[in-house]
Formats: C-alpha cells, sequence, structure tokens
C-alpha cells in the first residue's frame, strides 16, 4: 500500500448513528456526508490528548477508536470484494478469521496513521453523489503538515446503505483506490504462496503496527 493511501486511512470511518428508527415506518437515508463529517469530528475529539500506552485512558481511548472504526464498517463486505472469486472457495471458519484479522489490521493502521499526522490535520467535506440504488460517494480533501511537510490528498469515499446507517467500502486517494490495492496485495501473496500465508502476514502486520503506535505514545 502506497504512503498516500495509508496516510488517507485516518479519514476511513463512519459513525454508528444514522437516521434514528422508528417503529412502524421505513428509515430514510441520511446524508452520507454529514455522518462522515459527525464521525471525524468525533474521532478527533477522543484522540486529541495522548496518554501512556498502559495507562486506563489509553485503553479507554483505543476502546473509543475500536467502536468508532470497527463498528462503523462492514469488513465482512471488504473482505468479500478484496477476495473476489476465492472468496467462495473458504469455509466459514477461514472467513471468520479472515474478517477479524483484516478489521484489527485496519483498525491499527488507523491509530499509527493518526500518530503520525498529528492532531492538526483537517479534512475538508466537497461534496456528495447519492444513487438510488443504496450506493454514495463523498469528495473530499485530507490537510496535514506532519513532521513539517505539506500534505494535501484528495479523497473519495465509496459507501452502501446498510439498514440505517452508510459504511465505507472503498477509499480512492489521489485516484487510487485502496480496496484494489488490497486486492491485488492479496492475490499475489495467495498465488505466491497460500491463503493462511496471507493470514499469518496480515496478523504480523498488524501486531507490529499496534508496537510502532505504543513507542509513539
Amino acid at each position: 500500500m502506497n504512503q498516500i493511501a495509508s496516510i488517507a486511512m485516518i479519514a476511513w470511518t463512519l459513525s454508528r448513528g444514522g437516521a434514528p428508527r422508528t417503529e412502524g415506518a421505513s428509515v430514510r437515508p441520511v446524508s452520507p456526508m454529514a455522518q462522515l463529517s459527525q464521525s471525524t469530528d468525533a474521532l478527533r475529539t477522543s484522540l486529541r490528548r495522548a496518554y501512556p500506552s498502559w495507562s486506563p485512558e489509553a485503553e479507554a481511548q483505543r476502546s473509543v477508536v475500536r467502536r468508532l472504526v470497527g463498528g462503523s464498517m462492514d469488513y465482512g463486505e471488504i473482505s468479500r470484494r478484496a477476495l473476489g472469486d476465492r472468496w467462495e472457495g473458504l469455509s466459514h471458519d477461514d472467513r471468520t478469521e479472515f474478517v477479524t484479522s483484516l478489521g484489527r489490521l485496519i483498525e491499527g493502521r488507523y491509530r499509527v496513521r493518526q500518530a503520525y499526522l498529528g492532531a492538526d490535520y483537517r479534512i475538508h467535506f466537497d461534496r456528495e453523489i447519492v444513487s438510488g440504488h443504496g450506493t454514495a460517494s463523498v469528495f473530499a480533501t485530507l490537510f496535514g503538515d506532519p513532521r513539517g511537510k505539506s500534505v494535501r490528498v484528495a479523497l473519495e469515499y465509496r459507501l452502501l446503505w446498510r439498514g440505517d446507517r452508510w459504511t465505507v467500502y472503498d477509499l480512492v486517494t489521489d485516484g487510487q483506490s485502496l480496496l484494489d490495492n488490497y486486492r491485488g496485495e492479496f492475490d499475489r501473496i495467495i498465488t505466491r504462496s497460500s491463503f493462511s500465508a496471507l493470514l499469518q502476514r496480515m496478523k504480523d502486520r498488524a501486531a507490529r503496527e499496534e508496537r510502532e503506535f505504543a513507542s509513539q505514545e
């Protein structure tokens, strides 16, 4: 995965919010751009302060990130799209383990990239396109100044309407699809080695990035 896509991972999240449920009434989709804006603000607020990795405050902060990131993204859908035809040949246990491993990898990467960008990054949401088929795109620009280097990244969030909320299934950064990157990387590893090798690499990478995050606190 290239550096631009990795940096943009800090913006890839939605809150579990959405339209409130009303008994006996259908749920009307809310604005995906508004939902993204609200969740981004919530995450910036929760990550505003840094705590020692061993402290109760740090664990509470990690729980917030897991809830906002993991609770809003359909890891099953991302996994299915990333593996393509290979998904159908997996057992239930293999699918479950893969989805769990991918979720841990994404959540860990979010924390590392957040620490890299710092608290002063900004995301400007520009416009949204909502189709009549339960899909949407939100276009935004990420601005940051990590370690004195100016960063400006064009973002396109691709979303699906799931019951009562929007969920992101892909993020395009400066024209490059994160999902396509995952698909290509996963296919190469499975072709050269095995599905088990891919799972182990994902687990190792997630563990490494969690250590990197702890070292930056």
